[in-house]
């Protein structure tokens, strides 16, 4: 019996509609006569008014446009203008909605659960002035404990963490054994004098590794963004010379609008995270990685960075274009006319942590990334064509820690 795939490649047109009329026009222009307005209805119907810039305007202002879901039309199957591919499959090509995994962490006074990774940062500065973080609840912001599976998973880390340094112990009592010491150190100079200056090439990547679970683990700076658009009160003041040391305080929610007599329209509403409705994902540099793969006994079969295991994974006479897919690039004077927000809250340390299941062939190890204004930031890796997990990094091997942030407003004419 064989498993064949086919994949339909189609287009969806997602619409909405909404009904403008002299009341709301009036809303969002509250300046105008109600000539103007009345003109200004006439060249929409006309279609001699750019409804984009009535929709901006309307953002900028502050005036939310109610829009109505109409339909999805999956315009390439209505057309029949789609592309077929075939593929051999396999028993993970039929798709089985896995389990969903019992959540690890609690708030300590509302009744928010999730996983680690659904909390939020809380940056809070030391008696040393450094910039210290924290998971809490993404509600209340209170603190964060672990529910009953997270105990078990954390005393189920504890306890290979706990193995593993016992394994590590009785390996190293039984290399300085007395008893065979001399022995021991009379073979090793008998290999010493022996040596040649060949390269050993026992450690280099090797084109295919047996059945096994192997883990991955990627260490380096990181990168969580969010683009969203805010409206030009808020540009104009938080731009200014005056003000635009004060942004990374006002999104972080620690100034005081009043005491510097803020305008309303100026004022964010919100900490930095909720603006993220244009663009929002998390990363890390491409070139600022140290990664280590092992095997279920915890063999290293690879140590070294990102870039080089695509050297020896790939080599010389093969294309390493293969290795990556780019899959958007973020500079902010190409998101389109209006006034931005753009913020980066950066960190150093663990990145991901992932396993493979069966033969590993490291060729088949990609990567998926943004261009951020020149850098190169991963958001996934992919293996063989299926996206890889993020199990979190085990707790001995846990050393992430925020470092920088970084908020920027722009105007963008066009």
């Amino acid at each position: 019996m064989v498993t064949i795939v086919k994949h339909e490649w189609h287009q969806t047109d997602v619409m909405y509609a909404i009904e403008i009329d002299e009341d709301l026009l009036q809303e969002i222009y509250p300046d105008m006569e109600e000539e103007e307005i009345a003109n200004l209805l006439k060249q929409l119907a006309d279609g001699d008014m750019d409804v984009e810039e009535v929709v901006n305007d309307a953002y900028e202002n502050d005036v939310e446009l109610d829009w109505e879901h109409q339909e999805d039309d999956m315009w390439t199957m209505r057309k029949g203008g789609y592309d077929v591919t075939y593929e051999l499959g396999n028993e993970s090509s039929w798709h089985v909605e896995p389990e969903p995994l019992p959540h690890t962490h609690k708030c300590t006074k509302c009744k928010w659960t999730g996983m680690n990774y659904d909390a939020d940062w809380h940056w809070e500065e030391n008696f040393e002035g450094e910039q210290e973080s924290k998971k809490v609840c993404p509600y209340c912001e209170s603190d964060t404990e672990l529910t009953e599976a997270g105990v078990k998973e954390k005393k189920e880390s504890d306890e290979r963490a706990a193995r593993w340094a016992t394994e590590a112990a009785d390996e190293d009592e039984e290399l300085v054994d007395e008893t065979d010491l001399e022995k021991d150190l009379e073979e090793l100079k008998r290999e010493f004098e022996e040596l040649t200056t060949e390269v050993d090439d026992d450690d280099s990547l090797k084109e295919s590794y047996p059945e096994d679970t192997y883990t991955i683990r990627i260490w380096g700076r990181t990168r969580e963004i969010g683009v969203s658009k805010i409206k030009k009160a808020q540009y104009e003041y938080w731009s200014d010379e005056d003000h635009e040391d004060d942004l990374s305080d006002a999104l972080n929610e620690n100034y005081d609008y009043e005491d510097n007599n803020t305008p309303k329209a100026a004022q964010f509403d919100m900490p930095y995270y909720e603006y993220q409705d244009k663009i929002s994902f998390w990363g890390f540099d491409q070139d600022d990685t140290h990664m280590t793969i092992e095997n279920s006994e915890g063999e290293t079969i690879y140590e070294g960075d990102l870039e080089n295991f695509f050297s020896e994974a790939h080599g010389e006479e093969d294309s390493r274009w293969d290795c990556a897919d780019e899959l958007e690039e973020l500079y902010p004077e190409y998101l389109g006319k209006g006034y931005w927000l753009m913020w980066t809250q950066g960190g150093k340390g663990s990145c991901i942590q992932t396993t493979i299941e069966g033969e590993f062939e490291p060729k088949k190890l990609k990567v998926f990334n943004w261009d951020i204004q020149g850098t190169s930031v991963i958001t996934r890796l992919v293996y063989d064509g299926a996206e890889l997990d993020d199990e979190g990094m085990d707790g001995e091997h846990d050393n992430w820690r925020g470092q920088w942030a970084q908020f920027d407003v722009y105007h963008n004419e066009k």
